[in-house]
């Protein structure tokens, strides 16, 4: 946040948080968590065996689709890590919502599965009048739950078992 008002803000902003810098690192701790408790911070989730399946299928950035089967692909998502090159697909998708402490720190987070009624909810907040942009079709014409076996299934539902359970899932919803 800091470097946006400077960079941005012109000399007298930049002038300022040369003088910022010389503030006791606690008080300026203190003014960061004042500044970042008035936002609105929100986001969104979706079930996690869609979005295995999603991120099997995708378009754009790691395709891995050509190069195993669905089943690999599930089986490698097991036994990855956050720690992996590619971590994002491995992450708990509450690990984006909340502090190294595991509080929360959304006053929102919203589902995919709604995702035009929670838009709606957080547009209000912001006092935005814009409908969400779809920008890309679902190219799949498979439910999610044509790409599972069971065994797959039960994967995912060890893998994410964090977001399942925070957030309600179930297979098939």
């Amino acid at each position: 946040m800091e470097t946006y008002w400077t960079h941005y803000g012109g000399r007298k902003n930049r002038i300022l948080a040369g003088l910022y810098l010389f503030l006791p690192e606690e008080r300026r701790r203190e003014t960061g968590r004042q500044q970042f408790d008035t936002y609105f911070k929100f986001g969104f989730v979706r079930n996690p065996w869609d979005r295995v399946v999603s991120l099997y299928e995708r378009a754009e950035a790691l395709q891995l689709r050509n190069e195993m089967t669905f089943d690999q692909f599930v089986d490698w998502i097991e036994y990855s890590s956050a720690t992996c090159v590619h971590s994002s697909p491995h992450r708990y998708q509450l690990d984006w919502f909340v502090d190294p402490n595991g509080n929360l720190l959304a006053d929102f987070i919203g589902k995919f599965e709604r995702l035009d009624e929670d838009w709606a909810f957080v547009a209000q907040k912001l006092g935005v009048n814009e409908k969400l942009p779809h920008r890309r079709a679902n190219p799949r014409e498979r439910h999610y739950t044509d790409y599972y076996t069971p065994r797959t299934r039960d994967v995912i539902a060890n893998k994410f078992k964090v977001d399942i359970e925070r957030f309600g899932y179930e297979f098939a919803q």
